[in-house]
């Protein structure tokens, strides 16, 4: 096993910054540990391929690609991973993580997956609904949080004096049929 991971530093390098961070970025790399660590993802307890379900790269770009999914969610108010990381929604992040690379993981396992029967004997190698349905019910909770978590954020700004909070895309939409 792995010795833990230390805690999180948000002025790491790419934490602030609007532009996707690279794979060999520190906080990147600790993101993607905590993320494996949760999953509990190590050869010596995946006992039938004794490897990694998702490779250290891998993970990474799960993690990136959740920054992404973080900055294209409304309300647009900037939200960084630096956001993310200073407001201590570390722990939603990494479940955004590891939804997507347990999507990854279920698209390949779904190509993969083969039923077999003969002689009244029937075998399969796992059960894909049994994967989809857990997998979904864990991103509804994610995609609720995160919103709430981006909608606080949003209202914070408008109340305090930092940056101004942003009205929802409705807003610009009902203005402009409005003025017709």
């Amino acid at each position: 096993m792995q010795q833990p991971t230390p805690p999180l530093n948000p002025q790491l390098a790419g934490a602030d910054d609007q532009t996707l961070p690279d794979l060999a970025d520190p906080l990147i790399v600790q993101l993607a540990a905590y993320a494996r660590e949760f999953m509990r993802d190590y050869p010596v307890l995946n006992r039938l391929t004794s490897k990694w379900d998702h490779s250290p790269r891998h993970l990474r770009w799960c993690v990136i690609d959740t920054a992404s999914d973080w900055q294209a969610t409304p309300p647009f108010i900037g939200q960084t991973l630096g956001t993310v990381i200073s407001h201590g929604w570390q722990s939603l992040f990494i479940k955004g993580v590891i939804i997507r690379a347990l999507e990854s993981l279920g698209i390949l396992h779904m190509r993969n997956y083969l039923a077999y029967s003969d002689g009244g004997m029937s075998v399969q190698t796992e059960n894909p609904q049994l994967i989809q349905s857990w997998l979904q019910a864990m991103k509804n909770e994610y995609e609720e949080k995160k919103m709430r978590c981006l909608i606080a954020l949003n209202i914070a700004n408008a109340l305090s004096g930092g940056p101004s909070g942003v009205h929802s895309e409705l807003y610009f939409v009902n203005s402009f049929f409005g003025a017709l």
